[in-house]
């Protein structure tokens, strides 16, 4: 049984309903995955829950959100950490009999299926059962996705969950986790493919042969990271799309909405578009223009959000109108350039807007700004792109997701471990936007951009928040966009519902809907050649590149959840080697334009909120001055020092000495970030460090030189004489590496870069 989640009813309806049979209420059937030492306890089970079968549990009293634990266990950090891999990672939805010996952890969104009005849930099949029966493109996608996860999972220490053949489970085209394995020794590349090796027998023939060397190559350390293993699969996954063709049908609509005086949403193309694209050897007479849709939702009301919108879809339009001509001539493309040609697409949107408001002096709140959420579809290739809180979702036969991860104040408290999602959204103010195109300069925003890939009939949805708050996705895809899956409907029909559905439902915001139906038809498939990485070197993204073009911005697992700061992308950890001393000074270079650049923001005045009043509800953007100078100190980050800085055994406050001063720090260390303290009175705030490597006097850094006096203000001219060569003052200790200390997070934030390193010393 499930209680009506309306507050005003409450009626009971038996499990098999899908809407209250009092007040018609949409029924949400939640069912969650037990994971704990009491999962086997019937009587330890919270009443609100019901068993159903093995380890899956319903929720009968849906409209009451979960409390999380206070605080949040380190074993659970990795859910919370990945919460922006939601498409393969579950979510924790509560946790009970805390403390007991006898916890329980229940996952949302775990690799369970369950129908519509179906009160029969089961667990997905396996990726060995699914194996035999996939084509050839589906099991390199499958392989594609497993290999994309990898370096997350690995920082998480939960990477054998990619190599159990229990969790890992599939949903059609998708790679699902049951739940998360916490690593009992290192996993490596080599560990991967060994795991693979399993699969090379029933792998089809079109890519045995490519598979059987991929796996060789693995085990035998022949491909040493994910981005080359990645890269393989790329090239592989591009021959093997040449074999299928790719037909699109889209349709895009926006609507004032019933309580607005203005449209502050827009679209491309334009509101009543109808288009069908194609792509594949039987598209010779249609075009094979790549399909753009684009989405964005305005902020400020009547000091602009609808100009700032419709800027966004001119300037993106018109940026990457010159990438969608190459690819109409040549589908075949880098997936890294097409990345990055998208992140500076939107780069210079957010910078026009951004100058619009600073030549009309807006500060604050009067500032305008808009989210955004896009598809660029290339053949078999789909992109999504977003900033703000406009959502895609990826409707399949049997499921609706969400694909991409709002940037909101509750997304942002999940990822760093402060409660879990399903409580945190229900929370005061966690609607409010932490990011938005036009608050700032482009180095201080962050696009998420995800990659899929069309191996089967799809729909895809992007919309605006007038269509999905108040969980209206969810409650209708299968009544409105699961008949254009099965062709019984229309894009447009579609679209139009929804619109209908929006302002029937909600009413208080403006609402823009696009709709995307993909089929994919399987003709001959390509033989794949067998992958030669030294071939492939192009293929693999710079320093600068991971950074720019990154679609994960994950965080660190740390000591203790730290104070709220913005989600920064963060590098992966690649070894220091010398055939990429070139591509760190580049890297170095931009790190520091980007420190300047927050620099200048902060002192013209980057705006501290900007709200829009929604009827209903207040939308409030806001980034705090903490957030914006404090970009790198993430517990777990690595960073390297362009000047000396001295630790100390223990925080300090301003009347202590400097008897527990440990030594000093010379320039160009490379240091771990373990902990950051809560701000004090004085809102200074102290970082524990641990020292990774320390250059030997005289050695070069390579680096950029600064100049800096030593107690004065830190300065953005470049001092040539000071250039390449380790700085120690004279009557200090210099610290050694595998030392821990404290420095002060404002002076520690002034002179350190993001490092890569292989590891660093144990504690």
């Amino acid at each position: 049984m499930i209680k009506c989640p309306n507050p005003e009813c409450q009626v009971i309806n038996p499990e098999g309903n899908e809407h209250c049979t009092s007040c018609q209420t949409f029924l949400p059937h939640r069912y969650l995955w037990a994971v704990g030492q009491g999962k086997l306890a019937l009587d330890h089970l919270d009443k609100r829950y019901a068993w159903q079968h093995q380890q899956i549990v319903l929720d009968t009293e849906p409209g009451i959100p979960p409390v999380s634990p206070e605080p949040v266990p380190a074993h659970i950090w990795p859910y919370l950490i990945l919460a922006s891999h939601g498409l393969h990672v579950p979510q924790p939805y509560a946790l009970l009999n805390k403390g007991t010996g006898r916890e329980m952890l229940l996952l949302d969104a775990a690799a369970i299926a369950a129908e519509p009005g179906d009160n029969q849930p089961k667990l997905l099949p396996t990726l060995m059962k699914e194996w035999p029966m996939a084509s050839p493109l589906r099991q390199l996608n499958w392989l594609w996705q497993i290999a994309g996860l990898w370096s997350d999972f690995t920082e998480q220490q939960v990477a054998s969950s990619l190599l159990s053949k229990t969790l890992l489970r599939v949903h059609g085209s998708l790679v699902r986790l049951l739940e998360l394995s916490n690593d009992l020794q290192a996993v490596t590349l080599s560990d991967l493919g060994k795991f693979w090796q399993s699969l090379v027998p029933e792998a089809q023939p079109s890519i045995r042969e490519f598979f059987e060397s991929l796996c060789d190559q693995l085990t035998t350390g022949k491909i040493k990271t994910p981005e080359v293993l990645g890269a393989c699969l790329d090239q592989a996954i591009a021959v093997t799309t040449k074999g299928y063709q790719a037909d699109y049908s889209l349709s895009v609509l926006t609507d004032q909405g019933p309580s607005r005086k203005r449209n502050e949403d827009a679209c491309y193309p334009a509101s009543g578009t109808n288009q069908t694209h194609a792509a594949g050897p039987n598209s010779k007479r249609r075009s094979q223009q790549p399909l753009l849709l684009l989405v964005c939702d305005g902020i400020g009301g009547h000091e602009g959000g609808d100009v700032a919108s419709q800027l966004a879809i001119a300037t993106i339009q018109q940026q990457l109108a010159p990438l969608l001509d190459e690819l109409a001539h040549q589908p075949q493309h880098d997936p890294v350039a097409v990345n990055l040609a998208i992140e500076q697409a939107i780069g210079v949107a957010n910078d026009n807007i951004s100058e619009h408001n600073d030549r009309g002096q807006r500060q604050a709140r009067d500032r305008m700004g808009t989210t955004l959420v896009m598809a660029l579809i290339v053949g078999a290739q789909i992109y999504i792109a977003h900033v703000g809180d406009s959502r895609a979702y990826r409707i399949s036969a049997n499921s609706c997701r969400q694909i991409t991860f709002d940037d909101d104040v509750a997304a942002r408290e999940v990822r760093l471990g402060y409660g879990f999602y399903a409580d945190v959204v229900n929370r005061p103010a966690t609607g409010a936007l932490i990011q938005a195109l036009g608050m700032g300069h482009s180095t201080a925003l962050h696009v998420a951009i995800k990659r899929l890939i069309l191996d089967d009939d799809i729909v895809l949805l992007l919309c605006s928040d007038g269509l999905s708050d108040y969980d209206r996705v969810e409650q209708s895809w299968h009544t409105h966009l699961l008949p254009v899956l099965t062709g019984q409907s229309k894009p447009a029909t579609a679209a139009t519902n929804l619109v209908k559905l929006a302002n029937s439902y909600n009413g208080h915001d403006n609402v823009t809907v696009g709709v995307v139906a993909g089929r994919a038809q399987a003709l001959k498939p390509p033989r794949v050649p067998i992958p030669s990485p030294n071939q492939l070197a192009f293929s693999v993204p710079t320093q600068s590149q991971r950074t720019v073009a990154s679609s994960q911005a994950t965080v660190i697992a740390r000591e203790a959840p730290p104070a709220v700061q913005p989600i920064k992308k963060k590098s992966s950890l690649w070894p220091v080697l010398l055939g990429l001393v070139a591509i760190l000074g580049t890297a170095t270079t931009l790190t520091m334009v980007f420190f300047r650049e927050l620099s200048i923001s902060s002192e013209t005045g980057v705006p501290e909120t900007i709200q829009e009043e929604t009827g209903q509800e207040t939308q409030t953007v806001g980034i705090s001055d903490d957030e914006l100078t404090n970009p790198l100190l993430t517990p777990g980050s690595y960073l390297q020092l362009s000047q000396p800085v001295e630790l100390v055994a223990v925080p300090q406050t301003p009347e202590d000495d400097n008897s527990d001063q440990l030594g000093q720090l010379t320039d160009g260390a490379i240091v771990q970030v373990l902990t950051r303290q809560e701000p004090a009175a004085d809102q200074s705030r102290w970082v524990k460090l641990k020292v990774c490597a320390v250059p030997a006097v005289g050695q070069s850094t390579d680096q950029p030189p600064t100049s800096t006096e030593e107690t004065g203000p830190r300065t953005s001219e470049l001092d040539p004489a000071n250039s390449n060569s380790v700085v120690t003052t004279p009557g200090t200790i210099p610290l050694t590496s595998g030392e821990e200390g404290w420095v002060l997070e404002a002076e520690l934030a002034q002179i350190a870069r993001t490092a890569e390193v292989l590891n660093c010393p144990p504690e």
